[in-house]
């Protein structure tokens, strides 16, 4: 795909920054997640137990034990989409974390906890992951101002083509001018 002979060149990518005072500064890469089929794979998501009424058989949808698990199905997902999105990250290596096995999603954050990191950096890790999968309106608004400068810039060049040239590097009057 392309806009304006431009290819697209892949989902979107947010940079998370983590500034340490030493100067050795931490880089988080996320990028958006498009294809979610591995996690749908791995965790399935969770079905009430039917209850019969009037000779129905009807979900439970106010089951305790059916809302626990879809809390830990959602817990889940967003683990998986934060650890799968930071897959971007050159370098980054998990200890007790593995993509494979749902069961160890959710250890990232003591993970990071363990690694030295604060409860605000991780939650700024976190929200960088979520962020490059979903638009904002801080993010649209600062595209629509980019693009409007574009288009400024590039309409004063076209009207400045228009205007005749009255005078040469010289200094002298083109001819026809005066």
């Amino acid at each position: 795909m392309r806009i304006k002979d431009r290819e697209i060149l892949g989902p979107n990518k947010e940079i998370i920054p983590i500034p340490r005072g030493n100067g050795d500064d931490l880089v988080f890469v996320a990028e958006a997640v498009l294809d979610h089929s591995e996690f749908d794979k791995l965790c399935p998501i969770p079905k009430p137990r039917i209850k019969k009424i009037a000779d129905q058989d009807i979900p439970d949808l106010s089951d305790k034990a059916y809302l626990k698990k879809i809390d830990q199905y959602s817990q889940k997902k967003t683990a998986w989409l934060v650890l799968t999105s930071l897959k971007a990250t050159d370098g980054l290596e998990w200890d007790q974390v593995d993509l494979k096995d749902p069961s160890t999603w959710l250890l990232f954050r003591k993970e990071m906890h363990e690694a030295g990191l604060s409860d605000n950096e991780i939650n700024m890790i976190i929200n960088g992951a979520l962020s490059a999968q979903r638009l904002n309106e801080y993010k649209i608004e600062a595209a629509r101002k980019r693009f409007l400068l574009r288009e400024r810039a590039r309409l004063e060049v076209l009207s400045s083509l228009k205007d005749e040239q009255r005078n040469m590097q010289s200094g002298e009057p083109v001819k026809d001018s005066e």
